[in-house]
Formats: structure tokens, C-alpha cells, sequence
């Protein structure tokens, strides 16, 4: 069969081995903490104080529970297509999509049915299958047809997993008429797993929390050659790295369970665990208990900032962000302001280079675009924001770049539309701003002006981050 017309993969097949077992040890993590909630419910060992302390550690406990089984296979057995999101290559939907895995379920039991990595899905898919890339890819990444590695464009995980779904099952991956949901997943479960269980140590190699995912890729790519190892032995060390971890993960104490499943709550708040069903009911379920990556409907003031790491390498872990939201009277009209610092303190090296992202900034639909400043052409020139609706919402997006140990601030003026001025006047206010999926986390501050009257400012202002989603309500303004 002729390849397809697309840019040629920088990994190869001989990878596949390395991505089930880092699967195995992911994944089997992601049935621990389903199991020990189901585990913790049904054991009465565990006296009324734990059992206090966990549920006021998670009320949406009781409903969350009806979906473990069903998730586990207990009900029937599931199919799952697992994403594996590089978020220190960070897309809308988590990250960039390097590898994947097809596993079923079956009470409990995995059987791991395929695993391999992306690229080389889109290498053989058929040769009629041509998708038109969104602008950004094609104008940015130089990638004109759009393929299963780059389909988590939108930053809501439903969409982006139905569209992954899609691009698996016409580019000929097995089973894809039968798949009953997606898992995304990135690399900080596994560090903050490693963070848990304490560091491992393989073949007089540390490994931690703090270094697994920089180590590991570096080993891979560049270490086994300094060993003297030849390349085809490089994957070995994954082996023995997730069978130490894996053991490690099973062999908690029973007084370390409730601290993993608190980790496991924490992933899915801060959203480096996202899950999506083709079933209705477990769908809504899972909503209803912020576990699917949604972006929040919501008739009031919104907020989410959205990158995307365009050729970059693995740059994002070097660039710090600080947003800030601000709110004034003009006229009758409330402004916005939104300002996006971007710190990149990170040099040229294997893994780092000058930070490329097309970035959206979304915003109540009905919100009018004042101005932008800070979005470049590929010949560094100033230009307008892309304007458009999506999600039921209106962003403002554009591309910068910026260079190793420098700094560049983006800012977004826009008005309110005229109901979240209304709900102001009547007395209220609640802003919402999103956590992007996968993202570590962004300082934010946000400063709220309501109105000046007779010299009494009528103020708010909070710094904070934005490791989870953040909710300010305002009442009694008037």
C-alpha cells in the first residue's frame, strides 16, 4: 500500500515496545484508584473518622461510585482508547498525542489489544484519506492534511475525544467501531505516582518525581549511547523502570490507600486525567463530577487561555505564565482585560527552543473584540487576532513565539456582553476561569472594578493559581 502524503514520522515502530508497559504501569494506576474507591465503600475495616475524612474529601463520592463499575467492566466489558498526552508538548486537548493504546476491560482484568505510536497510525492510513488540517496547523506546523496525532484540537476533552476517535477508526485502527471511551492521560500521574511511592532506583540510575519524565526521555533518545548500549537494547530499561514502579504502586500499605486515592481525586481536579464515554448516562455522569474535560457551560463571566505548542519540542516545562484578568466600568459597557505573561527561562538544548504556540483566549459569547496586542506573523510582524465562536463561547486567538530567557506579555481588551453587565447591576457576579487540559498550572490574579461612586471603590482582588479551575462570586456589589 503507498504511504500517505504526510510529513515523515520522527518516531519509528521499533518504539511499541516501550509504550505498553509505560501503558501497563499508567493505566493499571488508573484501576487502583477505581478499585479503591470501590474497595474503600464496600470494606467496613475502615472506621467512621477515615470514612468521614475521605467522603468531605470528595461529596460527589456516592454518585462517582455508580460509574466504577461500569468503568471496570464489572457491568459488561469495555474497549478504551488511551491517549498518551505529552503535556510538555501542550495542545488544546492535554498534549500532543505521541503515543496510544486500545485496552479492554473485563472485571478488572486489562488485556492490553494494541499499542503503538501515533505517527505511525497516520503513516498507514489509507491513501484517500485526506482531512484538511485547522488554519493554525497548516499556516504554523507547515501540516496541511490533519491526521490522529494532531485531532485533540478543541480544548473541550468530549470533542477532542470524539474527534481522536474518529481519526482512529478511518485511518485502520483495530477495533474502531467498538470502542466505549477515551482515557487521556500525561505524564505527571506517573510523577506524582512516583511522589507516592518514593524514587526508583534502575540499573544504578535514580529516578524521581522531579526528574522521571526529563530522565527517561533522555535516555531513550541520546543516554543508551553513552552506556555503550546499542539502540535496538535502549528500551530495555523501560521494562524494569515500570515493573519497580508497578510493584511499588501494589504494594502500598493499606494507610497509604486513602492518600492514593486523594491523588487520584487531585489528577482529575487539576485534569491530567480526563475520561470520555460513548455512553449517555456514564457521560453525565462523569460531568456532573468534573472527570471528563468539559469546558463549563455558563451564562456568566468566563475564562479559559489556550495553548498550543507548535514545534517547540518539549519546551513548555520551561515557560512560566502568569494571567491576569481585569474588570472596569466604561461608559455603560463592562471591559475585560486579559493579560498573558509568558517567561520562557529555558535555553537552546535537546529538548528546548524558542516557544511557538497559537494561542485562544476564550470568552462569553456576545463579548466584543477592543483590541490585541501581541500576536505575530511567521515574519515577526504584528497582526489582528483570529476572531470566531466555538463551544458556545467567542475566542480571540493568534500566534507569538519567544525566545530563550526573554519575556513577552500578551493583552486582550474586549466588552462584556450585555447580560453579565446586567447581572452586575442586579447586585451579582461570578467569573469562572478554566484550567487548560494537561497544563501544570499559571499564576493568576484577577482585579475586579465594579463602579466608582461618591469615592467608595467597589473592588475585588485575588492572587491565586490556576492548578484547578477557579470560581470568584461576588454578591451584594450594589
Amino acid at each position: 500500500m503507498e504511504k500517505s502524503p504526510l510529513i515523515q514520522p520522527f518516531a519509528h515502530r521499533e518504539r511499541r515496545f516501550k509504550y505498553w508497559k509505560f501503558f501497563s504501569v499508567v493505566f493499571f494506576s488508573l484501576l487502583i484508584f477505581g478499585l479503591g474507591f470501590w474497595f474503600f465503600y464496600k470494606n467496613s475495616f475502615i472506621n467512621n473518622k477515615q470514612e468521614e475524612t475521605f467522603f468531605n474529601q470528595a461529596e460527589s463520592f456516592k454518585d462517582a461510585l455508580s460509574f466504577v463499575p461500569s468503568f471496570l467492566g464489572f457491568t459488561r466489558p469495555q474497549t478504551y482508547l488511551v491517549l498518551f498526552l505529552n503535556n510538555t508538548e501542550i495542545r488544546p486537548g492535554g498534549g500532543f498525542i505521541g503515543s496510544y493504546a486500545l485496552v479492554k476491560v473485563d472485571s478488572g482484568k486489562i488485556d492490553i489489544l494494541k499499542t503503538d505510536g501515533s505517527e505511525n497510525l497516520d503513516w498507514a492510513a489509507p491513501t484517500d484519506f485526506r482531512v484538511e488540517s485547522p488554519a493554525p496547523l497548516k499556516k504554523f506546523l507547515k501540516q496541511e492534511l490533519w491526521f490522529f496525532r494532531d485531532s485533540n484540537w478543541s480544548p473541550d476533552f468530549p470533542t477532542s475525544a470524539k474527534t481522536s476517535l474518529w481519526f482512529y477508526r478511518f485511518e485502520g485502527g483495530i477495533n474502531g467501531s467498538k470502542i466505549d471511551g477515551v482515557l487521556g492521560l500525561t505524564p505527571t500521574v506517573v510523577e506524582r505516582l512516583m511522589a507516592l511511592t518514593g524514587p526508583l532506583s534502575v540499573r544504578d540510575k535514580k529516578f524521581s518525581a522531579e526528574n522521571f519524565t526529563e530522565a527517561l526521555e533522555y535516555h531513550v533518545e541520546y543516554g543508551y549511547k553513552d552506556e555503550g548500549a546499542k539502540k535496538e537494547e535502549r528500551k530495555s530499561i523501560i521494562k524494569d523502570l515500570s515493573f519497580e514502579l508497578l510493584k511499588k504502586v501494589t504494594s502500598l500499605p493499606p494507610w497509604k490507600w486513602q492518600d492514593l486515592l486523594s491523588l487520584g481525586m487531585d489528577l482529575f481536579k487539576q485534569k491530567q486525567i480526563m475520561i470520555f464515554s460513548n455512553n449517555e448516562e456514564l457521560q453525565k455522569n462523569l460531568e456532573r463530577n468534573n472527570w471528563s474535560g468539559a469546558i463549563k457551560k455558563t451564562d456568566s463571566d468566563y475564562l479559559l487561555v489556550v495553548d498550543a505548542n507548535l514545534a517547540s519540542l518539549k519546551t513548555d516545562p520551561a515557560v512560566k505564565r502568569k494571567i491576569k484578568y481585569e474588570l472596569s466600568l466604561e461608559g455603560n459597557d463592562y471591559k475585560a482585560r486579559v493579560s498573558i505573561e509568558y517567561d520562557h527561562g529555558g535555553e537552546f538544548d535537546w529538548k528546548t527552543t524558542r516557544y511557538r504556540t497559537y494561542t485562544r483566549i476564550y470568552v462569553p459569547e456576545g463579548s466584543r473584540l477592543i483590541s490585541a496586542d501581541g500576536f505575530i506573523n511567521e515574519q515577526n510582524k504584528k497582526v489582528e487576532a483570529d476572531v470566531s465562536n466555538d463551544l458556545d463561547k467567542v475566542f480571540f486567538g493568534g500566534f507569538l513565539s519567544v525566545e530563550p530567557k526573554t519575556k513577552k506579555t500578551l493583552t486582550i481588551e474586549y466588552f462584556l456582553p450585555p447580560r453579565v453587565a446586567e447581572q452586575i447591576k442586579n447586585g451579582s457576579y461570578t467569573l469562572f476561569v478554566q484550567k487548560q487540559l494537561g497544563s501544570i498550572g499559571s499564576a493568576l490574579t484577577v482585579d475586579l472594578n465594579f463602579d466608582k461612586t461618591e469615592g467608595e471603590e467597589k473592588s475585588f482582588s485575588q492572587d491565586t493559581d490556576l492548578t484547578v479551575d477557579r470560581e470568584f462570586k461576588i454578591n451584594e456589589i450594589k
